[in-house]
């Protein structure tokens, strides 16, 4: 007699995914957050310009007639803050890529579900671009980030190598697709700009129409903003931002020398952009492709600079002065200030709005950029001591993390 034959074992039920939510605001690492908070100050001053209407533009988007003091500041902002801040943010939006990576990883959570998740991340980050684009301004830069970050999702995990080749190559293109940007400039010299052309119309359907006539341009934003990006997730795999008390040398060496390229690389346009020499359409080229490309380098020296000014002081809440604090404040809530400043640029100066930037010089806007930013810091604080997040960072994290 046979004995019967035992039940197959049951099949076991496959892991649960592990399940990472948001950090909480006391648990991030400083530095990156002090970065964005400077970092917000220098987008305030660049885009400062893209608000004049109703003047005639030159290099650099910049009036062409200008008093003096309106070169000298053109001047200055050409050789510190343009394409520089910008650069920087892109670093760090990488480097927070890169951290959620790795915070995945060592939370074992599968490649897949974490593909997914920074794919939403970039998705909503598109999604609220194009809206703050249609809704208020042409400027935006969430619409590029979240598209790099899309492109970024497939190098997440290549090698170091094969990053700095892609780097290198992207930043040699959008130096050329700047350099060719700034000579259509040039070429088409004392007309408004499209920025100015949006900013300038007293209609609100037609000036959205021609900031949605700007959106095709996002594929070149996208060039110029990966290759920072890019660094951002090499500089990730390091901790270089996390703990730089223990990279203080490197920080140091990036800060002094990178500083220096980015200054020096900068004279070229700067000095046009100050009026001091006036370029052709093609003699633009390769100061405006320059200016770009040690743009880059800045934006990473800027970061450095910040790590090192960080590491060297300590590297906790805790040991943050005034100003650190004020600072990280508004680095935790870098998208609500980022779109708060659009509000307090747009709806006072643009002229389907409150009209003021009429008759407005650089030195005046910059003046408003630097108000805007403190304006920014004051919100900031405030939610600080209340503990909250901002509004655009609450409903960010919601859609998100609302299937997480």
């Amino acid at each position: 007699m046979t004995s019967p034959t035992p039940p197959a074992p049951a099949l076991a039920a496959p892991p649960p995914v592990p399940v990472v939510g948001p950090v909480a605001v006391r648990d991030r690492a400083v530095a990156p957050d002090v970065a964005r908070g400077l970092a917000l100050l220098g987008i305030a001053i660049a885009n400062s310009v893209t608000h004049l209407w109703g003047q005639p533009v030159g290099v650099g988007l910049r009036p062409l007639d200008g008093s003096t003091l309106d070169r000298v500041v053109d001047g200055v902002v050409s050789l510190f803050v343009d394409r520089r801040t910008m650069p920087m943010f892109a670093l760090l939006y990488g480097y927070g890529i890169g951290v959620v990576v790795r915070r995945r990883a060592q939370a074992l959570v599968p490649w897949p579900a974490c593909r997914t998740d920074l794919l939403r991340r970039a998705g909503w980050l598109v999604a609220f671009g194009v809206a703050h684009t249609l809704l208020l301004w042409e400027g935006d830069i969430l619409a590029v980030y979240g598209l790099t970050g899309l492109v970024a999702v497939l190098l997440v995990r290549a090698s170091g190598r094969t990053l700095l080749v892609v780097g290198g190559v992207t930043l040699l293109l959008g130096g050329l697709a700047t350099g060719a940007l700034d000579a259509l400039t040039v070429a088409v010299g004392g007309m408004d700009g499209g920025d100015q052309l949006a900013a300038a119309e007293t209609s609100p359907l037609l000036a959205a129409l021609l900031r949605a006539a700007t959106l095709p341009m996002l594929p070149v934003g996208v060039v110029i903003a990966l290759p920072l990006v890019l660094a951002g997730l090499w500089a990730a795999r390091t901790g270089v931002l996390e703990d730089p008390a223990a990279h203080l040398p490197l920080l140091r060496r990036w800060a002094v020398g990178g500083l220096s390229v980015s200054v020096v690389g900068a004279v070229p346009l700067a000095t046009a952009v100050a009026g001091l020499w006036e370029p052709s359409a093609l003699g633009v080229v390769v100061p405006a492709a320059l200016h770009m490309v040690t743009g880059a380098v800045g934006g990473i020296a800027f970061a450095a600079l910040v790590g090192w000014v960080v590491g060297a002081h300590g590297t906790t809440l805790a040991t943050l002065g005034p100003v650190g604090r004020a600072l990280r404040a508004v680095g935790t809530r870098s998208l609500t200030c980022y779109l708060l400043q659009t509000v307090l640029f747009v709806l006072p100066l643009a002229g389907w709005a409150g009209g003021l930037a009429r008759g407005f010089g650089s030195a005046q806007v910059v003046a408003w950029a630097v108000g805007v930013w403190v304006v920014t810091v004051v919100v900031a604080v405030l939610l600080e001591r209340a503990d909250k997040r901002g509004p655009a960072e609450a409903l960010y994290r919601r859609l998100v993390y609302r299937t997480v």
